[in-house]
This record gives structure tokens, sequence and C-alpha cells, in this order.
């Protein structure tokens, strides 16, 4: 969506309060720099002694890479202050933090990522995030390889941990037991941690350098380390593990946060053999092979209308004119052959992502934020300036209000996949999660995949054998994914065309004829449209005046004119409008001309 808007946002100073507890975090960490001092290089992780199968194989792990691990279990005090609510239930400032999903165990790493980075108190370069399964291992075996970190005597756990035996529930503090010889407190009990790693029986495929065991298509489970106070004394062993579900949420669930650098400990694609995706990929430089084929020599940006304050989700439409959205509130229709722009609908939902379909219905995904209808709506009777009647396709999903509908491609048959990432607005999140929603025409709502961070722009392929998304997380992922479309709304596995690493991810797309992506990503001088095939290799860019947003074809004569809704310049503060280039390639539309 839009991501200038995002980062004024998050540029918001944290306040004197989460200073003062971020400071007290970033004190709490414990520097981990295996190959110095008392941290071995290599460790063993799992065990093969043991009578549990999912210990086993034992793996020699070997880091390249130091890192830091915090000393306690996240308490309560600071998840409400990174995020501004206590979902836990057992109560208590310095008590671990509880009731929350995987999921949004990652957005309060990214959270307090971007508060310790505003408040100075980590370099720009450093990241708070969860633990890998093998750093976590490392951290609390402390250098030890028995099967606790204090030894072998079960007898000795109530000095050092809470478990099923002497704890009542989540009430004490963190830090009531003893630490491990590294100075960790509750590594064995009161709260089991989550770690990045996908799930997997064993320690099979698991990389050998420190890093998480990447997902393997839409992996639904992560590990989970070091039992809880629901644990039996003798099942809280260094190695002991366990699967949890991403969206599960129980009151003996914490986190355990690393501090390290972006980059060091990123999950690696798996071993030969195991179809797995990186969680995160190399990030690749955007190498043009095909500018000359793609831009004509000598065509030129145009610009039609710069008057908008956010623009968004351009249309085409049955008599061949562009819809498009400005997110103040409004929509906009450009008619080419008069070569003006008017309003077409105010108020608009704050409409973003905009598409007709075969039988020449607007079909809208309407924001968050004051005004905003969070739906999908579907508009008919549209006739060239006139406006339609409006109705709700689908606003929920099992009873709950959707985040900020985004972006939304359709198949042939009229069914729609739409993006519901939350960006910006104040508006109550009913879900905690976010996601690639599929909806038949008749309004049904289930989801397509889960195996995004914060999905944006979407297109269905030509043949409609594939699903493009744009996952940009600006703490996160910024990938081009594509999954196969094994039958309508039912997803395979995520394949990753690119990564544009550190920079502006894609916000919007749109296709041509031959199936290649127009992607509007980059910001400053790699602001533009970037053009790639279907398998992912780079073709053309187009730069463009501002930080683009989105981008669709015209029709009949104009159907080599793509049309683009970007920033008017670099400089804040500027105004969004409408540009239009005239290229090679016809663009791709299922809405019939008239």
């Amino acid at each position: 969506m839009f991501l200038t808007l995002v980062v004024a946002l998050l540029a918001a100073d944290p306040s004197p309060a989460q200073v003062e507890l971020l400071k007290t975090f970033r004190e709490e960490f414990v520097a981990i720099t295996p190959g110095e001092g008392k941290f071995p290089q290599s460790f063993v992780l799992g065990n093969d002694q043991s009578d549990d199968t999912r210990q086993r194989p034992a793996v020699k792990i070997t880091f390249d890479y130091p890192f830091a691990m915090a000393k306690y279990e996240v308490p309560q005090n600071l998840w409400e202050a990174v995020m501004g609510s206590n979902p836990s239930r057992w109560k208590g400032a310095r008590n671990s933090a509880e009731m929350f999903s995987f999921e949004e165990a990652e957005a309060f790493c990214r959270k307090a990522t971007e508060l310790m980075r505003q408040a100075k108190l980590i370099k720009a370069t450093e990241v708070i995030r969860l633990p890998s399964e093998a750093e976590w291992e490392y951290s609390a075996r402390a250098g030890t390889t028995t099967r606790y970190s204090f030894g072998d005597d079960v007898k000795l756990v109530d000095q050092y941990g809470w478990h099923n035996e002497n704890a009542a529930g989540n009430d004490p503090p963190v830090g009531a037991k003893k630490p491990n010889p590294w100075g960790l407190y509750d590594v064995h009990g009161y709260l089991a941690e989550f770690c990045t790693d996908r799930w997997n029986d064993g320690h099979d495929g698991v990389p050998t350098d420190g890093g998480p065991l990447a997902e393997k298509g839409q992996a639904r489970r992560r590990v989970l380390k070091g039992g809880s106070w629901k644990t039996p004394p003798n099942m809280l062993e260094s190695a002991a593990r366990m699967p949890i579900d991403l969206d599960k949420k129980d009151d003996a669930v914490g986190l355990r946060c690393v501090l390290a650098e972006e980059g060091a400990g990123a999950a690696k694609p798996a071993a030969d053999g195991d179809p797995c995706t990186a969680l995160v990929v190399a990030a690749d430089e955007f190498s043009p092979t095909a500018q000359e084929r793609i831009v004509p020599a000598g065509s030129k940006l145009e610009a039609l209308w710069n008057e908008g304050e956010f623009t968004e989700g351009p249309a085409l439409a049955p008599d061949g004119s562009i819809i498009f959205s400005d997110i103040g509130n409004a929509m906009h229709r450009y008619d080419p052959a008069a070569g003006t722009t008017a309003v077409f609908r105010q108020p608009s939902g704050r409409s973003n992502g905009l598409m007709f379909n075969r039988q020449g219905a607007l079909v809208a995904c309407e924001g968050a934020n004051t005004g905003g209808g969070r739906r999908i709506s579907i508009t008919t009777g549209i006739d060239g300036p006139k406006d339609g009647q409006v109705k709700t396709l689908a606003d929920r999903y099992e009873g709950k209000r959707f985040n900020s509908p985004n972006d939304l491609a359709i198949d042939t048959v009229g069914n729609v996949y739409f993006t519901d990432p939350r960006y910006v607005g104040d508006d109550p999140r009913d879900l905690d999660f976010e996601c690639v929603f599929f909806v038949t025409p008749a309004g049904k709502v289930s989801i397509a995949t889960r195996d995004v961070q914060k999905p944006n722009g979407i297109l269905v392929s030509p043949d409609g054998k594939s699903l493009y998304v744009a996952d940009n997380n600006p703490q996160g992922n910024r990938h081009l994914a594509v999954f196969a479309i094994e039958s309508p709304g039912k997803l395979g596995e995520k394949r990753v065309l690119h990564d544009f690493g550190g920079g502006r991810g894609i916000d919007g797309m749109t296709l041509d004829m031959a199936g290649n992506i127009y992607a509007t990503a980059g910001t400053g001088d790699k602001a533009g449209i970037y053009v790639f095939s279907p398998s992912g290799e780079h073709l053309a860019m187009i730069p463009t005046p501002g930080d683009p947003t989105n981008c669709c074809f015209g029709g009949g004569e104009d159907a080599r004119a793509l049309y683009i809704t970007s920033a008017n310049s670099k400089e804040a503060g500027t105004k969004y409008g409408l540009f239009r280039i005239k290229l090679s390639e016809r663009g791709h539309a299922i809405v019939p001309l008239k």
C-alpha cells in the first residue's frame, strides 16, 4: 500500500517511558561470541541418546557470527510499551508476556527494532528478532553437554525453573530462579519460547551454520524450546523441543529475543532433496536484459494529472477510461479520448486497489482509517462517467472484519484474490494475522495463503495457473513471490522470484499479454516500474519521478499505454498523480471493452 505514509508514522519518536523500558531491555542482552573466550565455535544440537525421536539426529552446528541473547523472556511491561496492549492471562508487570501468536511475536520484534533504532539504543544495521533453534539451544546449554545446563540431575530443576510440579501458573516475575552458566534465566521451564524454524519431526536438513530451518511450502508450525510451567521436570532438557501452530496462543508460551546484525543467522535454502523456500533469500541486483525491447526508443513518461493526495489502484474500465483511487477518499476517472480527469466517486470508502471483472463490474479494495469501508465492494451498472450501484461482496472472515483490503486480482470466472495487510489506520484490529484471502462471486471467504508477512500487490497470470504476490514488509520481506494455483483458492508452494533486500519493495503490479510482470517499487533514484518475466528474469526498468504505487495498461488502441500512479517528485510532501508511457507490449486485461 502507501509506504510513504507508513514511513512517516514509523518515524514518531518513542515516549520517555518507552525509552526507559527499552534501555533496560537493551542492557539485559548477553553477548554470545562463538569462537571467543568461553564460547565454543561449535556445539551439538539435539541428543541421539534421547528416547524422544524429535531430538534426533544430533547435528554439529558451527557458528560464524556473533549475536546477543536476552537474559529474560519478554516481560509484560515491555510488551505493552512496544505493542500498546497486554494480552497476557497471568497479569504482572515483570511476569513473562503470553497469549500471543508466533506472528505477533515477530511483530513485537519488528516494532521493538524500529523503536530502539529511533532511540539510538541499537545501530541502524541491528535487529531484534526471534532466535533460531540452534541459537536458542547453544545459549541455553551454555557450553555444557549434559541433559540440563546445570547437569544431569533432574532433582535440581526446582532451583532453575518453573514446571508443573512447582508452579500454579505463569505468575512469578522473570529471573526468580537461578540462571544458567551464561547468565540466562528461565531456559528450563516457566514459558516455552518461540524459535523461527519451521517444525520438522527431527533435525534432518537443519542448517549447520546456526540459522533456522527454512519454510517448506505453506509451513503452519514452528519450534518451541525450553518447556513451561505446564511441563514435567524430565521434559525440560536443553534439547527438548515441541511444535506449535502459527496462530496458536497459549498462556504457557512466550518469547526471548536475539539482538544481531541484520542478515546474521538468516534462513538459507534447504539441502538438495528438501523443497524448502528460504525465509530470507539473497537480495538480487536488478539487471535489465530487454530494456529496448520493452521500452521503445524515444518513449517518455507523460504526466496526465497531478493533484492527488495519494493516488493508487488504476483500472481499465469497459469504456476504455482509467478509474483510479485517491486514498484521501475519492475515485477519479481519466478519459483518454478527451484527455481529462474528473471525480468519479466521493467518498470512496478509502478505496485502494481496483479492477473490473468480465461482467464489467468494478471490484474495489476499501481500506481502513476514518471513512474506510474495510471491505471488498462491487459496483454494477457503471456507464462511462456515470457511477453504478455499490454493494458489499465481502467484509469479514469468520465474523471478524478485515484489516485493510489493499489490492486484488480476479480470475476469468470472477473469483477474487485480495491482500489484507495493515500499514496505517487506528481502527481496532479484529484479525491477528495478515494474509491473502480468496472470495467467490457469491461472497464466500477463505484463506488462500498465510505464507507471507505483509502482502500487497497481487496478480493472476494470463493462463490462470499462477498467483504473483508482492510481500512488502518495511521491517521484513520485500519479495516478489509466486504460488501455483492448484484449484480456485488453493495454492501450492511459494517461490521467491526477486528480493528487493533493504530497498522499497513492490506496491502494485500489472501484466502484459506475454505474462510479464510490471511492478511499482523502489524509492529515490531507484523508484520506478520493474519489469520481470514470468520466471523472474529482469527485463526492464522505467524510472518514475517519485515513489510509484500501482499501474495498469489501457485498452483497445491504448493497450500499449502503461498508466502509473506515482508521487510527482522525490521531495517530501509532494502530491501524487497519474502518468502514462507507451511501451512495446500490449497489456493483459479480463474486462471486455465496449
